[in-house]
């Protein structure tokens, strides 16, 4: 009898012990299974490239290589008579959200923007790589800062910063991305660059997203992006939710099909909301002249990026 009790006992105790292991056993299989994939995505090891342009800001039509090249990506000769108007600085800095060096990707889109916007070339330097770190991030300020095409603008300086991919996807790298993240704030605004903080977007919906891990990295998403948030407004940056931005009745149009990063429709969306708010923080009008459709598959250019969506409740999805 007092064996059968025992018996009964240790199972009882057992059985939570076990399903636990299981449980946690397979959140690790999960989250390795989703860093590989990112990890796939991010291609080789090795420096950051900073890919240098220049937009023009006759009607923005054109993303101009900065060392030459063919006719018509070349930059304007220089004007005989000193009365050139002062060029902008933009600076893309983070990880997947923002990276690309096509006309379709955000940081032309931004570029070709804010041409139009301030009708003022664009100096653009972008060196947003898929998946980056904090540590990644705080070697492209570093290199953003050191960069000579940069140096050469006017004024007006933008830098748009999006982090916290990677420090999800990598905890052990969670708990110094927010002092890189303020670091990186003090060193842009001293240079005399505004900055727009894309706040990490909820992983917790891209494709073949399981519990539990499900459960964790939407708390995670969370927590950070908040986080962050309150560290862009403490240090008078611009923070924007790219939950948000992201989210929709067309939300699925918005993301690539592996969920990594945004779709055609999604980078003009982020570029959109990104000049929206520049507008309103300059108080500049929005209204823009059309570009016949015929320039624009002329200059390669993509279509005009779509409104930002309206606000809704931050439970929705990425």
């Amino acid at each position: 009898m007092r064996r059968r009790a025992t018996a009964a006992v240790v199972a009882f105790l057992g059985v939570p012990v076990v399903l636990a292991s299981a449980g946690t056993a397979l959140l690790n299989a999960q989250a390795a299974r989703l860093r590989r994939e990112f990890d796939a995505a991010r291609g080789p090891e090795g420096v950051a490239q900073v890919h240098r342009s220049v937009v023009r800001s006759d009607a923005a039509r054109g993303v101009h290589d900065a060392h030459g090249g063919p006719a018509s990506h070349r930059s304007a000769p220089p004007d005989p008579h000193g009365t050139a108007s002062p060029e902008a600085a933009l600076a893309v800095i983070g990880d997947s959200w923002v990276a690309g060096t096509g006309p379709a990707d955000p940081p032309a889109l931004m570029a070709r923007g804010l041409a139009a916007l301030t009708g003022a070339d664009v100096r653009l330097s972008a060196c947003a790589r898929p998946s980056a770190r904090a540590d990644e991030v705080a070697d492209q300020v570093d290199r953003v800062l050191a960069d000579p095409h940069q140096a050469r603008a006017g004024e007006l300086r933008i830098a748009v910063v999006s982090m916290g991919t990677g420090d999800v996807l990598h905890p052990v790298t969670g708990s110094i991305s927010l002092g890189v993240l303020t670091s990186a704030l003090t060193r842009l605004q001293r240079e005399g660059y505004a900055v727009i903080v894309l706040c990490c977007p909820n992983l917790s919906s891209l494709p073949g997203m399981r519990n539990p891990l499900r459960t964790v990295v939407r708390r995670y998403s969370r927590v950070l992006a908040g986080s962050q948030w309150l560290a862009a407004v403490a240090a008078g940056a611009l923070p924007l939710s790219t939950t948000r931005i992201l989210s929709g009745t067309t939300r699925v149009g918005l993301l690539a099909p592996s969920g990594h990063h945004p779709s055609r429709l999604g980078s003009a969306q982020l570029a959109a909301a990104v000049l929206t708010a520049l507008a309103d923080r300059m108080d500049s009008p929005r209204a823009s002249v059309p570009v016949p459709e015929a320039e624009l598959e002329d200059s390669g250019s993509a279509a005009p990026p779509a409104p930002p969506p309206a606000p809704h409740s931050e439970d929705d999805d990425l």
